[in-house]
């Protein structure tokens, strides 16, 4: 409900100022693919459970494609009267103010977010994701956090409150401007296996640094981090159940 009508009013803005611009948002559009042409990628709430347990920790997201690459970003975290915004070079700004990141070159003195998925638990995907923590904590890193929402979790990246994120199944609405506010405030996004970020593969590494984001992405390597395919896992859940009432 929430969802549809901050989604209803973001989009009647952005048509009234650039009619001739796509769109891509979760909850109205999310069946559009991304193009060369000039795109808003939108997502009105995100971070929706936490949102509806009345936590801090949810955005709303509104960044911009230009040849499927970020090039706008905004972010509005309402519980902590935070606005991001980010044009590519020019800077990132929380309420006016330019931000960086930390500079985290060292994953032992660093601060990481992950997601726990909640879009497939199969027994494949829990293992995978616990393996990840497993080997972060076995490091050792400083610190393991998850938050539950891309938006935030890549702003306090930026912003220099933690050193680095990533996820798996993850769509372009939820890291289109977080992307650029991220590398805007010295900060580098990359794909979870360590090459190039691309929008629509649905996977993101976000660091502080260069070297940090390799150290990351070393350790999602050796967890073959780069896919959560829920249709296989669920099919698996399904053919355990089988066997149990056999």
């Amino acid at each position: 409900k929430y969802d549809r009508q901050v989604e209803d009013l973001v989009l009647a803005r952005l048509r009234a100022c650039a009619p001739e611009f796509r769109v891509v948002a979760e909850e109205t559009a999310n069946s559009e693919e991304l193009t060369d042409l000039p795109t808003w990628v939108v997502d009105p709430i995100d971070g929706t459970t936490n949102f509806i347990h009345r936590q801090s920790e949810c955005c709303v997201l509104i960044g911009l494609a230009v040849r499927k690459r970020p090039v706008l970003g905004v972010c509005f975290i309402p519980k902590m009267d935070e606005l991001y915004t980010a044009i590519r070079g020019h800077g990132a700004f929380c309420n006016g103010r330019r931000i960086s990141c930390s500079g985290c070159e060292d994953l032992t003195k660093a601060l990481v977010n992950l997601h726990m998925p909640s879009y497939s638990r199969g027994p494949k995907v829990v293992e995978r994701i616990l393996g990840v923590t497993r080997d972060l904590l076995a490091h050792p890193v400083r610190g393991v956090r998850c938050g539950g929402s891309a938006g935030v979790d890549m702003i306090h990246v930026a912003k220099g409150r933690l050193d680095a994120y990533f996820e798996v199944g993850i769509y372009p609405w939820d890291v289109c401007a977080g992307a650029v506010i991220v590398e805007e405030a010295g900060g580098v996004c990359l794909d979870t296996m360590g090459g190039d970020f691309d929008l629509a593969s649905r996977r993101i590494l976000v660091a502080s640094s260069p070297k940090l984001a390799q150290q990351v992405a070393g350790i999602l390597q050796r967890q073959r981090y780069d896919t959560v395919d829920a249709e296989n896992y669920e099919s698996e859940d399904s053919d355990a159940k089988k066997r149990k009432t056999q």
